[in-house]
């Protein structure tokens, strides 16, 4: 089977609504239904420098390694005693594991496109009135002791840190200590191999606290031959 047309331009579409991870996991998984590792292989060297969360997960697929769960439990952790949270960024496999569980806390989507562009008011929707938008213009409102900024981090070495353009408009010297804290929730658990498109560099270091996936574990072998260009699964790690 071929790879379906203008599968770019849909994969960039779907990313726009529901991040880049949740939109990889999505279009990984329908690509091994479809076709199997070889369009799964195909899609990866076709697509993967444009989309680089997209060669990630596919890479993950491909060399038998278990893909990074989708756990909130750190991230809950870390928001005790919050009662204002910010989120920067998207990704709706991540806030449907989150978002109901924050109980007491008044939660905000920053309405940044971040190089995409989201129909917000479609995304929101979905969490039917849990999160609500928040422009730049009203960040102080979110501001206080017990308030926090939260956003998805797409790997670290522990010392470089991808996240969203979004981010680095929102966490500026002049609003960092206006919250509590600043949280970065690692959703891929290790760093990309290829450039990291889409993403901007930050320093770990400014995250008050640096939440990763559980450990996991590789398979043994290579599904359908290896995926090309292996990478060292190694565990992820939480810094405060």
């Amino acid at each position: 089977m071929a790879l379906p047309p203008a599968l770019g331009q849909a994969f960039r579409m779907v990313a726009s609504e529901l991040g880049m991870r949740s939109a990889a996991r999505l279009f990984v998984r329908e690509l091994m239904e479809a076709g199997g590792a070889p369009l799964v292989r195909e899609a990866r060297d076709a697509l993967g420098r444009e989309f680089p969360v997209l060669d990630f997960v596919a890479e993950q697929r491909l060399s038998g390694g278990d893909e990074a769960p989708i756990d909130p439990e750190g991230v809950l952790d870390a928001l005790r005693g919050v009662t204002r949270l910010l989120v920067v960024g998207l990704e709706a496999d991540c806030l449907d594991a989150l978002a109901p569980r924050l109980s007491g806390v008044e939660v905000g989507l920053v309405t940044d496109a971040g190089g995409l562009d989201p129909d917000f008011r479609r995304v929101l929707a979905n969490y039917d009135g849990l999160m609500e938008p928040v422009g730049l213009s009203e960040l102080q409102r979110w501001a206080g002791r017990r308030s926090a900024l939260l956003t998805f981090v797409y790997g670290t070495d522990g010392h470089a840190a991808h996240v969203s353009p979004s981010w680095l408009r929102v966490s500026g010297p002049d609003v960092r200590t206006q919250f509590r804290s600043l949280i970065g929730w690692d959703i891929l658990g290790q760093p990309m191999t290829v450039y990291p498109r889409w993403m901007v560099e930050t320093s770990a270091g400014d995250f008050s606290r640096l939440v990763g996936p559980p450990p996991r574990a590789a398979a043994p072998e290579a599904e359908g031959g290896g995926a090309g260009r292996p990478r060292a699964l190694t565990p992820a790690r939480e810094a405060t």
